[in-house]
């Protein structure tokens, strides 16, 4: 089941909400990777040995669609490199030691399937403003 889109195709876990991204191979080693999963949505996957993780592209700080370009840390945490902010791979929360910041970063559940990445596409709520 898929469909094409500027000739590449796109693919989809059957009856779920996973998309293919790529192949675990294509991904370096704690480095990010951007890719657009929807329309409207950038999302950064990061390897770390043999665990990937996927979270927002965009910072919750500011908005930046830069997170792909982070700075990785030992605690599985990936600081914007605009500001400094860090968040949690795991869970999109910032770390515990920063009180007062309320900011998350979205996480994407992620399988894989035949050294396939698959990341959960979330369905948007459109928010209408009157």
């Amino acid at each position: 089941m898929g469909y094409k889109t500027e000739s590449k195709e796109i693919t989809f876990m059957s009856e779920t909400n996973f998309k293919k991204i790529c192949k675990v191979s294509d991904l370096p080693n704690r480095r990010g990777r951007k890719f657009t999963i929807a329309e409207d949505t950038d999302i950064a996957i990061f390897r770390i040995a043999e665990k990937i993780y996927a979270v927002s592209n965009v910072c919750p700080h500011n908005q930046s669609n830069v997170m792909n370009e982070g700075y990785l840390d030992e605690s599985l945490f990936v600081a914007c490199p605009i500001h400094g902010w860090q968040f949690s791979l795991e869970t999109g929360k910032v770390p515990p030691e920063c009180k007062g910041l309320s900011a998350t970063l979205e996480t994407y559940e992620v399988k894989i399937e035949n050294d396939e990445v698959w990341i959960e596409v979330k369905e948007k709520k459109k928010k209408w403003f009157f």
